[in-house]
């Protein structure tokens, strides 16, 4: 958390994700992703299966950011805990998030 990953180095980190099968808690908070790093993170999502937890808090996140992790979610089975605080979703979104992660 709060390593100024950004972009750039949720990219590095996205790919690393894709192919790992050890890390279980993943904490991203405040390290400003925008869409670009969250695409990055949900398409590493849709492919992990060893991440449980997840920490997205406080990274400047719009609505449309909401649905493309919601998207990720519901392809990926093994995420149980999401904490997405202090982002601009819209209710929709948080809904959406948190239809996902219930059926895991």
């Amino acid at each position: 958390a709060d390593n100024s990953l950004g972009p750039e180095g949720m990219a590095d980190l996205g790919e690393a994700l894709e192919v790992n099968t050890s890390i279980t808690t993943l904490n991203v908070a405040h390290n400003n992703l925008g869409r670009v790093g969250i695409d990055v993170l949900a398409e590493a999502l849709r492919v992990n299966t060893s991440v449980t937890d997840l920490n997205v808090a406080n990274n400047n996140l719009r609505r449309s950011d909401g649905a493309v992790l919601a998207n990720a979610l519901k392809v990926n089975k093994t995420l149980t805990k999401l904490d997405f605080s202090g982002n601009r979703f819209n209710h929709a979104d948080c809904n959406a998030l948190v239809a996902a992660i219930e059926v895991n």
